[in-house]
């Protein structure tokens, strides 16, 4: 028996008839059986189309850190439609939102916004290159930095056993469609693994204009950095002249209000923000400080769009970092977080099964197998069919995370303590039907 009650069923029908799959990204389509079709958000819920809610777990794969239709947020981006949104020119609340990301990422001397992470990591990526006169840009596998070709190499849809030897990887393309040229300025790692890196600086440090790391995965079950690895990056960056870019896609203002700089004490020369950023309205940025910025104030390098700092964009960053400011709702996320990161694990302890709970409380993944995962192969061992058959029950029972351990836990700020019990208990039923198929 599917998700997919008979109205949700009729919807997807049309849905299949008008949109290829049924479905605007491929992921979102999970078969012609268990797509869901979303008829509205409230605070921690989601609704389908045929009124069943679910504590969301997912919160489109991480924006809505505030809580689905956030009032604050609602407001402003209501006041901006009011107003008019798209000028050509600067907008009073595009300085008011830049003024208040600055507040909250103190290591950030400007900014630009744009509309996706894709395009924050395709911007950070030429103007790197711009920058330096350099070409080779350096990811970490299992690090997902958008759609846009120079990134999509050993990405989490990758297979392990196509990412070469740990001692010199292979860039392993994610899908078709890219032209042959482009991995000849691509560089693959392992994530964690220093002496990597250094290898490769010490092979090709003048070629590299940039390295684009997730500090924290955030599509590879909430994996951290060990201790020294980001210094060790920031170290290489410096002695060969590259730029660091801190891919935050995922972490920014979820971790901490003030990223992964604050969480781990590394500062970058870019940032790559979106996704919580506007609680789930289509926003970016990219953010930087010292002579890398110098690339744009003189022109030459290219930054552009018509949406980037439109009004409704703008409007929903600035009354979203304002809140997260205030600092409840990332306390609120730090103490429900944690209680479900700790009764999860008491859960499968208590019945014998080998995991792991990864990341932090605002994002966190599960790794069903021996020991602690370091890096994405390490992930290859991990039990896929249980934890599937595990949140697909979970589902069923109305709570909702992704059922690909990859894509980390997003719990938002409006969870409350009988949501976290409810879905606490959820776990453990599900766990034992899992457990017993």
């Amino acid at each position: 028996m599917g998700l997919q009650g008979p109205k949700t069923a009729q919807w997807f029908a049309r849905a299949r008839a008008a949109l290829v799959n049924g479905v605007s990204s491929g992921w979102r389509n999970w078969g012609d059986d268990d797509t869901l079709v979303i008829a509205r958000g409230e605070g921690a819920y989601l609704y389908d189309a045929d009124g069943k809610r679910y504590i969301d777990f997912h919160n489109g794969f991480g924006p809505v850190i505030l809580g689905h239709g956030h009032e604050a947020v609602v407001e402003a981006v209501a006041e901006a439609m009011r107003d008019g949104t798209t000028f050509a020119f600067t907008q009073q609340r595009e300085v008011e939102a830049a003024e208040t990301v600055k507040q909250a990422v103190p290591w950030v001397e400007q900014l630009r916004f744009t509309n996706t992470g894709t395009e924050a990591t395709m911007h950070a990526i030429r103007l790197a290159r711009g920058f330096t006169g350099r070409d080779v840009v350096v990811k970490f596998e299992g690090n997902y930095h958008g759609a846009h070709d120079y990134v999509l190499y050993s990405t989490p849809s990758s297979p392990v056993e196509a990412l070469g030897s740990r001692f010199r990887p292979v860039p392993a393309p994610t899908t078709s469609g890219i032209p042959d040229g482009v991995v000849t300025v691509i560089r693959t790692l392992p994530f964690n693994d220093l002496d990597a890196a250094r290898r490769l600086f010490h092979d090709e440090g003048r070629r590299i204009a940039a390295v684009l790391v997730e500090p924290m995965l955030g599509n590879a079950m909430g994996i951290e950095p060990v201790p020294g690895f980001l210094e060790g990056i920031r170290t290489l960056c410096d002695e060969h002249g590259a730029i660091l870019v801190f891919d935050e896609v995922k972490t920014g203002f979820r971790i901490a209000v003030g990223g992964a700089a604050e969480v781990y004490g590394v500062v970058p020369d870019l940032a790559c923000f979106a996704k919580a950023l506007g609680n789930g309205v289509p926003v970016a940025a990219i953010a930087g400080r010292g002579p890398v910025l110098e690339g744009w104030r003189h022109g030459g390098i290219a930054q552009m769009g018509t949406y980037c700092g439109n009004g409704v964009a703008v409007a929903a960053a600035h009354a979203t970092v304002t809140e997260l400011l205030r600092g409840e709702a990332l306390a609120r996320l730090e103490r429900l977080g944690t209680d479900l990161m700790e009764g999860t694990k008491a859960i499968l302890d208590a019945r014998g099964v080998a995991a792991s709970v990864l990341g932090r409380p605002a994002m966190f993944g599960f790794y069903f197998g021996e020991g602690t995962p370091r890096d994405y192969r390490d992930t290859a061992d991990h039990s896929e069919d249980l934890y599937e058959r595990l949140t697909m029950a979970m589902i069923r029972r109305g709570v909702l995370p992704n059922p690909d351990a990859l894509e980390p836990w997003f719990p938002n700020a409006a969870l409350t303590s009988e949501d976290v019990a409810t879905t606490l208990m959820v776990f453990e039923e599900a766990l034992d039907e899992a457990l017993a198929g």
